[in-house]
């Protein structure tokens, strides 16, 4: 079947190696029609966020100018990343799915102890991730409030009934399209969403 949507995928948390399962779920979508090509994100990088996020956007103009229409699909961590470039690139031919994404920060709960401080490991060697930590944190504070009608409406995040890694207050932004999926847990709502892609992105289409 030949590709009908273009997908630039952003990882989550780890290393940015394709793993078994994403190569998995890549054969999986390209028979439903939908192209992937996996941009590899090493969170625990030494390189600098505004590096990181010039780096991408860069890319992504490249490849609008190859196929003319493009959708960036951040899960988890990738998610803020995604939502950084569509405002970056500002082209009305972009659209972002977000799948169980940190996306700003929330006030939570005195017992939630899901900050974003903690999630990032930030002071933990060999685990720490400062490019989310300023991913999410840039996101929240220039990117969201630049957001504009029609890029907003562009937008689609994708959540569970349940998510215990990633707050539920911090998934969403006014004006966008929220699909819900079923499932528990994160990595579950993560491989649902992903199933599910090839409807997702037909609606997005629609928006």
């Amino acid at each position: 079947m030949p590709a009908t949507y273009h997908v630039l995928y952003f990882n989550g948390l780890g290393s940015g190696k394709t793993r078994k399962r994403e190569r998995l779920a890549m054969c999986y979508l390209a028979k439903r029609g939908v192209e992937v090509e996996h941009v590899p994100i090493d969170w625990r990088s030494s390189e600098p966020f505004p590096v990181l996020l010039e780096r991408v956007s860069r890319l992504v103009r490249e490849r609008l100018k190859v196929y003319g229409q493009l959708m960036l699909v951040g899960s988890s961590a990738g998610g803020s990343l995604a939502i950084n470039v569509l405002s970056k690139v500002h082209h009305e031919q972009l659209s972002v799915v977000t799948l169980c994404s940190r996306l700003h920060e929330a006030p939570l709960p005195r017992w939630d102890r899901r900050n974003l401080k903690r999630m990032a490991h930030i002071g933990v060697p060999g685990t720490e991730s400062q490019s989310f930590h300023d991913s999410v944190t840039y996101c929240g504070d220039m990117t969201i409030p630049l957001l504009t009608q029609k890029e907003r409406k562009r937008v689609i995040t994708v959540q569970q009934w349940a998510d215990f890694v990633v707050p539920r207050a911090t998934m969403s932004i006014p004006g966008t399209h929220i699909y819900k999926v079923p499932g528990l847990g994160h990595a579950m709502g993560i491989a649902v969403g992903t199933v599910r892609l090839p409807i997702i992105l037909h609606s997005a289409k629609g928006h």
